[in-house]
């Protein structure tokens, strides 16, 4: 295969990031890379204690409660080896 047709295929990625403005066609939103870099140095300057308060106040959204929990997975708080979030929303509580 030519290099023009490797290049038609497979294009040179942008160099800047798209930051959209509503969710995608799919119903999901893309990260934007500078909200995550200060999300992650404001959850690094705090302590576990803040870090699970924040969490059990619902400061956290689901994507922030990911990676914290990527981050920091000894601070998470586990249900039957789950974690809470997800224990709690998959239980049967009829």
């Amino acid at each position: 295969m030519s290099t023009a047709a490797l290049k038609t295929l497979f294009p040179a990625p942008e160099t800047t990031v798209r930051r959209p403005s509503a969710p995608s066609s799919n119903g999901t939103t893309l990260v934007d890379l500078a909200d995550e870099g200060s999300f992650l140095v404001r959850l690094d300057r705090m302590s576990p204690s803040q870090r699970l308060r924040a969490y059990r106040d619902g400061t956290f959204n689901r994507e922030q409660r990911a990676r914290w929990a990527c981050r920091y997975p000894e601070e998470v708080p586990m249900v039957n080896g789950e974690v809470e979030w997800i224990a709690l929303a998959s239980a049967d509580l009829d």
